[in-house]
């Protein structure tokens, strides 16, 4: 008989759980509404027309972005962190020389102890 994965049982359920709590509608929108072209709060039509013209275009999203209508910046050149993370090559030095050191230390004692018992 196979053995029950009792974690994934109970991630499986907790999801069955929310998809059957989950509203079919969305209660949290985080785009931004786009105008309508009938109606703008009073606003005739030629000025709605003339605002979208004059408007920037919008971005469309970076493959893989996320679904909910926000956008990723866009990646910055491995050159741009170098100040940020220059003290990653200062810590990896000191672990370099603390390992180095304790492994010398083994290789001296593995040598040194038979002598010393002998």
């Amino acid at each position: 008989m196979p053995r029950v994965n009792r974690d994934l049982q109970r991630r499986l359920a907790a999801r069955r759980e929310r998809d059957r709590r989950r509203p079919t509608e969305r209660r949290y929108n985080f785009t931004t509404p786009e105008p309508e072209l009938g109606e703008a709060n009073g606003a005739d039509t030629d000025t709605l027309d003339t605002e979208l013209q004059t408007s920037p275009p919008v971005e469309q999203a970076a493959v893989g972005a996320s679904t909910r209508g926000g956008s990723r910046p866009a990646p910055r050149p491995f050159s741009a962190y170098k100040d940020e993370y220059a003290y990653v090559y200062r810590d990896l030095r000191r672990v370099a020389a603390v390992i180095g050191g304790l492994l010398l230390a083994l290789i001296a004692l593995y040598f040194a102890l038979p002598l010393l018992v002998h």
